[in-house]
This record gives C-alpha cells, structure tokens and sequence, in this order.
C-alpha cells in the first residue's frame, strides 16, 4: 500500500526584521509521487488516489522534496518563495541535496551586504567568530549536563580558553571530547554516513542550515560571507556560522532517539521534531527558530552600529 506524505507542522508564524510577515514555522515533508501547483492561491498536493490538500504557502517555512517523481509548477515555486519558504530536494539515499531560497527583495540587502564586506577586513569577525564557537561549547557542555553524562567540566574551562578567530582552534578539541560522551563509541562523520547517528545527524543538521540560512536572506544578508567559515566554494558560510551555537538542539534531540533503526520517513519525521526545541537566550526562553532570529538580529546591529555583542544561547 502506498503510503501518504508525511506532513510535519509547526504554525506559529513570525515576522522578519522589518515586520514583514514571512512563512509560518511549518516544515512540509512530501515522500511520495506527488503534483504541486497553485490552485486560488493555496499549495495543492495532488496525489493518486487520494483527496488533493491543500495548505497556505504563507504556512511553509521548508518544503521537503522525498521522491524523484514529485512535480512542481513553475508557479508553485514562484507562490512558495514570495512567501519566505525555502525548498530542499533529497538525492536517492533521502538526504539533502540541494537548497531553493527565497530572494525576494530586502530594501537593506544592498547597505547590509557593503557593511559585511568592509566587516571582513577589520577585528570584528574574529570576535564575533570567537564568541560563536565559545557559545557553541557552552551548549556542548549544557548537553551533557542535561542528559546526566559526564565530560562538562572540560567543557567549560575550554570556553574560556577560546581565542579571537580560535586561532588555537578549540572548537575541534571540544567537538573530540564531547563526541566522546555523547555517543559511546562513536566516530562523526559528515559524508555519506549510513550509521544511524550519524545519519539522523547530517539530516537534522541539513534542516537546520535550511532554516538559518532563510533566516539570514529575510534578514538581507549575504549566506556566503562568513565569520569563521570562509570557503570559496560554500554559498552557506554565514549560515554555517550561525548553525554552531544551536547545533546541540539536533545533537541532544537526537541522543533521546532510537538510532538503531533505519532512517526511514518515521525516523526522518522524528528528527525533525528538534525544531520544537526550546533555547534560553540571557533569562529568556525561546522556540528554536525565534532564538535563531534574536541571534541574527543581533548580529545585524552589530553590523549597522560597529559595537555590541551576539546574543546566543546559553542552554
């Protein structure tokens, strides 16, 4: 029997830096063949056998492309990116593959992108890339912490012990302790994983670098200008800056799944829940995709005023 796409919602809507309404924190999983089109300005999924949904495009944050033979129209796509979405295709092993953002105008894009251009050549980004990864093992430690494991303590001394541009690069000595405590017996690796960690892993962390990279373009800054990641050859440097201090929501997510088993759509849509996470910034507490805007926001006054500090999570 076939089995019916999977649809993973989130609705609370938000609101880009300007109060411009973007799309809602819904994430839209399509496994099977499947026709999308407008139809009187809704997203309709036509399947086989079945009764076509519909759903707002205004309600998509990412839209999930699983099958090969799923079809979209032109104006789907044009409807869906209007609205803020961005769209991620799988290749045949069901990871990300590729990445459609949005690029509806932002009347500061062009002054944001000149202010990170003159950025590059002054202090700033090793600073600002020094506190990303300090925050980053901050929340290394927080996680362990909170899943009564053992290794916090040399955590937290490393965090003051990174420096500007971690030019003695503590990140990667973190991330080889706190890999050890997290996963027994456990080697990370990034490509072409088939483990089950490791694949739950690289997909939550595929969706996650969606959804800062979005972020980052309603914002109106340029994805590949980066802090600490400077790759000629990555279009997601900056997002891949800012998904570091808030890659522990999929890591510790993760941890409380059942990885043994294949990752299937069940498995897949379970990862996804890391979205529903919530993130203390300062002595609040936030869902995980407004934490991410207060970040980016606060990175954007760093740029428009030369002064102030990134606000990132603490746990």
């Amino acid at each position: 029997m076939q089995r019916q796409e999977q649809l993973s919602s989130a609705r609370r809507p938000f609101y880009g830096l300007n109060g411009d309404k973007l799309a809602a924190d819904r994430i839209l999983l399509i496994e099977n063949p499947a026709d999308l089109n407008i139809d009187v300005g809704r997203l309709r999924i036509r399947r086989s056998g079945t009764a076509d949904a519909f759903v707002a495009p205004t309600d998509v944050g990412i839209l999930i492309l699983h099958h090969h033979t799923i079809a979209l129209s032109v104006n789907a796509l044009r409807v869906l990116s209007s609205s803020g979405a961005c769209i991620m295709v799988t290749d045949e092993s069901h990871m990300p593959s590729a990445l459609m953002l949005p690029t509806a105008a932002n009347r500061s894009t062009p002054s944001r992108l000149r202010r990170q251009i003159d950025h590059l050549v002054t202090p700033i980004p090793d600073a600002l890339w020094q506190a990303l990864v300090q925050a980053r093992i901050r929340t290394q430690a927080a996680t362990l912490r909170a899943l009564e494991l053992n290794g916090a303590m040399r955590l937290v001394r490393m965090v003051e012990e990174v420096e500007p541009g971690d030019s003695t690069h503590r990140e990667g000595q973190a991330a080889r302790h706190y890999w050890q405590y997290l996963f027994a017996e456990f080697k990370r690796k990034k490509e072409g994983a088939t483990d089950g960690i490791n694949a739950r892993l690289n997909y939550g962390y595929a969706v996650l670098r969606g959804l800062v990279a979005r972020e980052l373009v309603a914002a109106g800054l340029s994805c590949e200008l980066g802090l600490g990641h400077r790759s000629m050859e990555n279009p997601f440097n900056l997002a891949d800056d800012f998904m570091e201090p808030y890659r522990f929501t999929v890591e510790r997510h993760v941890r409380q799944l059942d990885c043994d088993a294949e990752l299937d759509s069940a498995s897949k849509k379970d990862v996804v829940k890391f979205v529903e996470s919530e993130v203390t910034l300062g002595k609040h507490n936030y869902r995980l995709l407004p934490a991410v805007r207060e970040t980016i926001a606060s990175y954007v006054r760093i740029l428009e005023s030369n002064k102030g500090r990134l606000v990132l999570p603490v746990s």
